[in-house]
């Protein structure tokens, strides 16, 4: 009699580790997903506000909010100097295909834009005009994707 209770209470011992170690790999894997999110959220973040930035220049510049000498060749070097490369490279690391995909279609839309507004003061508003909603427009997809993933 003494050995079924020995082995009641070693099979118990074996259950509530079992289930101990079962909820704390559940708990494990759902921190570990958290923080993956956590770093695509700022890379994410981090990638959209570097085209932010150029964006914002290219849009002071074709509207003559920026008119010094040096403007038209501050929109040739705007991507380079606004990072988007470098962020592109982040985001390549840690982003799904598809949304890759929509950032690199982003980049063809700022270089789009990039070369629209290059072609010095105002002289076609209307190419600026409908790179820079191009523009937008992408970008608003590559967001919804990125929300997708998060």
């Amino acid at each position: 009699m003494e050995w079924i209770s020995l082995a009641s209470t070693a099979l118990g011992a074996l259950v509530g580790l079992g289930a101990t170690f079962v909820l704390d790999q559940a708990r494990w894997r759902r921190e570990s997903e958290q923080r993956r999110r956590d770093d695509r959220r700022a890379v994410y973040t981090s990638f959209l506000a570097a085209t932010a930035e150029a964006s914002e220049i290219l849009f002071n510049i074709a509207h003559g909010h920026d008119t010094d000498a040096s403007a038209t060749s501050r929109a040739q070097t705007v991507i380079r100097d606004s990072a988007v490369l470098s962020r592109r490279l982040e985001l390549s690391l840690v982003a799904a295909p598809a949304v890759m995909r929509e950032a690199n279609r982003l980049v063809d839309r700022l270089r789009d834009y990039r070369r629209a507004v290059g072609q010095g003061p105002a002289e076609d508003t209307q190419a600026v005009d409908q790179a820079r909603v191009a523009y937008n427009e992408q970008r608003d997809r590559l967001v919804e994707v990125m929300r997708g993933t998060l």
